[in-house]
């Protein structure tokens, strides 16, 4: 068991191997890129197109929306889903757990490249704990004097084996928001989420959700201090105009990710702190 920094594709990369599984996070973004299980399949799904450059979103693995969640509110011309996942963050240690596990945190100051675009001061810390489960943790402090509002999501892309072939559970009977219906009002019919065609909800749910894909481990997200969960595939259409995409990449994965957008974003007073975090599981070894 053990880590190592070693650079792919021009970017800093965390390595973190344990008895159970290997995980990998970029500094770039504090991004998951990989979780593989021993002797399994990788659980996440990262483009082959993806643009490894610092600025640019990096497609696949568990990008960090924050401080806001798809387009800027009032900013159309500020970056989608925030700043967050397009910065360099600091390493601030690695450490053993116990049972076999190993804990990475990572660290986002405030500074003047994010004060133009959020003129809060803060400090985010994105937490992986890499072991027989995958758990992700985001927690950001108030550093200012005065009370503002954020969003966070983590934006995770599950590998499937097709997009059609699987369905989500745990979210029958929920509010969500249809971005593909111009955010359209809604209700979830009761029973499993099947995928057909492009998907981008926001749901009033903060799980949990299992991820059933028929001849693979079902995965379970577990969630604390958060209260919305999207799920999203571009479908065909949209992925084609996707430059790092391929025209069929859209078969290979789902976002399904949990967080606190919308409506449900988190209010923060000055020196207060909030905790969004997630365990991911497979279920069927339950």
């Amino acid at each position: 068991m053990g880590w190592q920094r070693v650079v792919r594709n021009g970017l800093e990369v965390v390595e973190l191997a344990t008895p159970a599984s290997l995980c990998s996070v970029a500094l770039h973004g504090g991004q998951v890129l990989s979780f593989q299980p021993r002797g399994g399949r990788d659980w996440l799904w990262l483009s082959g197109k993806a643009r490894w450059n610092v600025g640019s979103a990096l497609r696949g693995g568990i990008p960090l929306c924050f401080p806001w969640f798809g387009p800027h509110p009032t900013e159309p011309g500020f970056p989608a889903h925030g700043f967050a996942r397009t910065r360099l963050w600091r390493l601030v240690g690695v450490e053993e757990l116990p049972g076999a596990k190993l804990r990475a945190v990572f660290e986002l100051r405030s500074d003047e490249r994010t004060r133009p675009l959020f003129p809060h001061a803060f400090t985010a810390r994105a937490t992986v704990i890499a072991g027989d489960d995958l758990e992700l943790s985001f927690e950001v402090l108030n550093a200012g004097a005065e009370a503002f509002d954020f969003e966070i999501a983590l934006h995770s892309y599950f590998a499937v084996s097709d997009v059609a072939a699987v369905s989500v559970d745990g979210l029958g009977g929920a509010a969500y928001l249809d971005k593909v219906a111009a955010g359209a009002q809604r209700q979830q019919a009761v029973g499993a989420l099947a995928i057909s065609g492009e998907v981008d909800r926001v749901y009033a749910s903060g799980g949990p959700l299992m991820l059933v894909d028929p001849g693979h481990p079902t995965l379970r997200l577990e969630g604390q201090g958060i209260a919305s969960a999207v799920v999203w595939n571009p479908g065909a259409e949209k992925a084609r105009a996707l430059g790092d995409l391929e025209p069929e990449d859209y078969r290979r994965f789902v976002c399904l990710e949990l967080g606190n957008v919308g409506a449900r974003r988190i209010g923060l007073a000055a020196g207060a702190r909030h905790l969004s975090s997630v365990r991911i599981r497979n279920a069927s070894s339950s």
